[in-house]
């Protein structure tokens, strides 16, 4: 079994299940799976996550971190399901419960006037959440993305005014929406990093077919698979391994269809730039 790589978006149509994901994650030689907020856990069950896990480790594979993607604010109804979405976390013996904050990231505009006011809720909500997770002994952890908590600036505010011991994820794709680079983000926030998303994007001036995320430099971001596109993958791997990162790295898979080798390529270059790092 691979022990750096884990699944983290479904690699095909037809996974329906975690249960489906546990098999391919086996399949491929990989010995874990990034849980998120889908099929059996598109709500928190947290009698889900006591089959789920038992059928994991009956395949030898686990849970490094699950995530959840929502609009968090102050709401207590949103606190409150992030904080049973811990529980899961727990169960399947997840040590990182990651989720979002701000989410948005088609335009900049629709966030950016309510700059301040996102940042302030975000924060409150973040610090509730964590201090949750904490007494159970799961760590929220954060990655860059979208338009509020996001580049060097925005998410180094972030980690700052947080006040917690909170982790960061360094997705490999997302701090292109702020126009920075990422060898600069992982030299930055290197001592913090607990674990990785590794994707591919492309940068594009138009927007042709109406898929791409407005960067905050005025171009589009598309996703494309590991290999083909933009993001600086094999520098950022080595930039962590020389930084101590021991973690997993998640493969956020690019392609729509049912393809077998595009899986297995792009876990082989992944392989190997941690093999040549």
């Amino acid at each position: 079994m691979e022990k750096k790589i884990c699944f983290y978006t479904p690699p095909f149509p037809r996974v329906q299940s975690y249960y489906d994901m546990i098999d391919i994650a086996a399949e491929y030689g990989v010995n874990a799976v990034e849980g998120f907020c889908n099929f059996e856990f598109k709500n928190p069950d947290v009698e889900a996550a006591k089959k789920i896990r038992e059928y994991a480790e009956s395949r030898n594979v686990t849970f490094p971190c699950f995530s959840v993607f929502l609009e968090l604010t102050t709401e207590m109804e949103i606190i409150e399901k992030l904080k049973k979405y811990a529980d899961v976390a727990k169960i399947l013996s997840s040590p990182y419960l990651h989720h979002t904050v701000v989410g948005e990231f088609a335009d900049p505009s629709k966030v950016l006037p309510y700059k301040e006011e996102l940042f302030e809720k975000g924060i409150l909500a973040v610090r509730e959440v964590f201090d949750y997770a904490e007494s159970i002994g799961v760590r929220t952890i954060y990655e860059e993305q979208g338009y509020i908590f996001n580049g060097l600036e925005g998410f180094g505010r972030f980690i700052d005014e947080v006040d917690r011991n909170v982790g960061v994820v360094a997705d490999f794709g997302n701090i292109y929406e702020s126009g920075d680079q990422l060898p600069e983000f992982i030299e930055k926030f290197s001592d913090k990093i607990v674990h990785v998303h590794i994707k591919d994007v492309k940068l594009l001036d138009t927007n042709d077919d109406g898929n791409g995320f407005k960067t905050m430099n005025g171009k589009y971001m598309f996703d494309i698979n590991i290999g083909q596109g933009d993001a600086k993958i094999k520098e950022g791997i080595e930039l962590l391994k020389r930084s101590g990162y021991n973690g997993y790295y998640a493969l956020e898979f690019g392609a729509n269809d049912d393809n077998s080798p595009l899986v297995s390529n792009s876990i082989n270059i992944i392989k190997s730039w941690l093999k040549d790092s």
